[in-house]
């Protein structure tokens, strides 16, 4: 941007202090400056950068369906385009970006529940089944391990499987600590040396690609593909020229798809699996529809159950965006080229949208639809998640498989959000107790 000034106003404090507390408590901070600064407000923050938060559900809207564009000018402004590769479709524009999705969503859609309902089960209750009993155990690390399992199986497709658990052990030590200091100052990609901290995730970025490009070459030497994995839509797929895609475009494609996937979704599986322990009253009404036989398009409160965690509990704080064309925040005229924040995860918590709405509360969702842009997990627009569906079936299959474990709170209060890299976690990893 050429000039802050006509900015909306925002907090004051020193840009470290802002982002110290955005990061330690970013629902609190953000609901703090809505009530000081009102609905729209500036923050200005070290290594994040200058960007406009909006919380009004017709903000949300217009964020998410009139700025389209997260990096117009390229992926060189991302921190994460050296982990993700500068192909993959966060990064994309235009027609690509709307080619990209074409392709990816059969991958996402059209009976999932059919294809990978069982299989979601059988991982979920393994991993469940290696959680020690009646003590308080995390459960985050083990939704990691189920996350990854079926986001791989279905990015990745049939591979021989001593390929397929390196390939997924490889990707799933993405949540090394490291990463979120590389985000934070994306130069140290750029630096040589052996202290530098990012020299490991470089090498095991470099393995990862090296395995999905063997991977890429082995299914473009087979016969045509019938699957609907992602990797066999890319490699079938033709660009507007008729043109098969890049190796290079493929593989940065499955990278987004999995590094992208599986930390939000198992923050979101997490988060369910901590609220069923600690709201009885919609445990046993769960249970009773479980009982009853509910499963599928019949089980209307496990739908619900699951949307309340999304709206309380998300995965993901905003969804940022770069404007390329003049913008109208709160009644604010917003420059071109100013980063805009729709803030959701804090609209899902507004009292001006919801009746009580810091109350876990699945009837609200039995009883009407919630106000149009207020309820947006999966972000919105052009750019909402392609793999929605898969998270919103995960997430009841585990709610499903933790239920029979019968889970029961932790000692002490209900866990916080705290901001991991891009990631809204549980403070203290989801703790419950579980029976055998």
């Amino acid at each position: 941007m050429s000039s802050t000034a006509a900015l909306p106003p925002g907090p004051r404090q020193p840009p470290a202090l802002q982002i110290a507390r955005y990061q330690r408590e970013p629902l609190a901070y953000v609901e703090a400056c809505v009530r000081r600064h009102g609905p729209v407000f500036t923050l200005r923050m070290p290594l994040v950068g200058t960007f406009v938060a909006a919380v009004e559900p017709r903000d949300v809207q217009a964020i998410l369906t009139g700025v389209p564009e997260r990096f117009p000018d390229g992926p060189e402004r991302s921190p994460v385009a050296p982990v993700m590769g500068e192909s993959a479709m966060v990064f994309a524009t235009g027609e690509t970006h709307r080619r990209q999705r074409r392709t990816l969503l059969p991958a996402f859609r059209g009976g999932l529940t059919a294809r990978w309902g069982e299989q979601m089960a059988a991982v979920a209750e393994a991993e469940l089944a290696r959680l020690p009993s009646k003590a308080p155990v995390a459960v985050l690390p083990a939704m990691r391990r189920v996350a990854l399992e079926v986001i791989c199986r279905l990015v990745f497709g049939p591979m021989e499987p001593a390929a397929f658990a390196r390939l997924r052990d490889e990707v799933g030590r993405s949540d090394d600590p490291r990463l979120v200091l590389m985000l934070l100052a994306p130069t140290l990609w750029k630096r040589p040396g052996r202290l530098n901290p990012g020299g490991p995730l470089k090498r095991r970025r470099d393995t990862v690609n090296r395995l999905l490009l063997e991977q890429i070459a082995l299914r473009r030497s087979a016969s045509p593909a019938e699957g609907v994995d992602a990797l066999s839509l890319l490699v079938e797929a033709r660009d507007d020229d008729g043109a098969p895609l890049s190796d290079a475009e493929i593989r940065d494609q499955l990278v987004g798809l999995v590094l992208v996937g599986h930390e939000t979704t198992a923050a979101a599986l997490a988060w369910a699996v901590e609220r069923l322990s600690r709201v009885p009253a919609a445990r046993e009404r769960l249970r009773e529809e479980v009982d009853q036989g509910g499963n599928g398009a019949a089980a209307p409160y496990l739908d619900a159950f699951v949307n309340e965690s999304l709206r309380l509990r998300p995965s993901i704080l905003d969804a940022p965006r770069t404007t390329t064309a003049p913008l109208e925040l709160g009644g604010r005229a917003i420059p071109v080229g100013t980063v805009v924040s729709a803030m959701f995860a804090v609209t899902h918590r507004s009292a001006d949208v919801w009746e009580d709405p810091l109350a876990f509360r699945p009837e609200r969702f039995l009883d009407g639809r919630p106000v149009s842009y207020a309820f947006t997990p999966f972000g919105g627009g052009v750019r909402r998640c392609v793999a929605a569906s898969l998270t919103t079936l995960l997430l009841q299959v585990v709610v499903r498989a933790a239920l029979a474990r019968e889970p029961a709170a932790a000692p002490g209060p209900p866990e916080r959000a705290r901001l991991y890299g891009l990631t809204l976690l549980p403070s203290r990893g989801a703790r419950v107790v579980l029976r055998a």
